[in-house]
């Protein structure tokens, strides 16, 4: 009986001090789980929730609980499976975003798969996680995205931008001065090809024709001094502008 109260008593000063402990941050970061795995889900919230700058607001096992939780929740982070079982996270991205337009998307999956993290960033996630060594990365994905930048998953970095060895692009003075001297219109195309559209995919989206696009395509990435889309990607990368 005794041994039940002191669990009980400490248990409740554990979560005093992190009261406490979140008070003192100027801004936590809110966080909701969306993972059809109840362990995983249970595990990732006592992992978030053990952090003074991180509170759990949402928990949610599918897809209709996600898109009726974010409205209410009002996230600053969803962490969004990928395999969920009635909908796939990837076709859920959109949906919550238009709920909760301010909330950052980060996508945790097994799969150590390309198409799936290019997929993810088109339709605007902001993070794209394994897994695998989940500890270790979530938190620092989470913190990376709330400072609005974009967090890949190390070993799919250097698949998907050739030449970075699994590094994160640091930003330099001289790419925020190149991508100042393109149009609006520039930009707006060079943004789409880092993120992987096709011309006419692209084409699609800005209401113009595919000539026009790679006259902008062409003349954008002359002025930036650029020859292969992994070189933009590496740019788009560095100046936060892939998500």
């Amino acid at each position: 009986m005794r041994a039940g109260a002191t669990v009980q008593r400490r248990g409740a000063c554990d979560d005093l001090r992190l009261r406490q402990e979140r008070n003192m941050h100027k801004s936590v970061i809110k966080v909701m789980v969306v993972d059809d795995h109840v362990m995983l889900l249970h595990g990732l919230c006592l992992l978030l929730n053990a952090e003074t700058d991180i509170e759990v607001v949402g928990q949610a096992a599918n897809g209709e609980e996600a898109i009726a939780l974010a409205g209410t929740c009002k996230p600053d982070i969803i962490l969004l499976d990928i395999t969920l079982q009635k909908m796939s996270g990837l076709d859920l991205i959109k949906q919550l975003l238009d709920i909760a337009p301010k909330s950052r998307i980060i996508m945790l999956t097994m799969h150590d798969n390309v198409e799936y993290l290019q997929k993810a960033l088109q339709r605007g996630a902001k993070g794209f996680v394994l897994k695998k060594g989940l500890e270790e990365d979530l938190l620092y994905a989470i913190r990376s995205v709330m400072r609005g930048e974009v967090y890949i998953h190390p070993s799919l970095l250097q698949s998907y931008i050739p030449g970075t060895g699994g590094k994160t692009p640091v930003m330099k003075d001289d790419d925020v001065n190149s991508w100042a001297g393109l149009s609006d219109r520039e930009q707006e195309i060079l943004i789409h090809v880092a993120r992987g559209y096709t011309s006419k995919e692209i084409a699609e989206k800005c209401l113009l024709s595919e000539k026009t696009v790679a006259t902008y395509r062409s003349r954008g990435m002359s002025k930036l001094g650029l020859e292969k889309r992994s070189q933009l990607v590496r740019l788009v990368m560095r100046l936060g502008k892939m998500g």
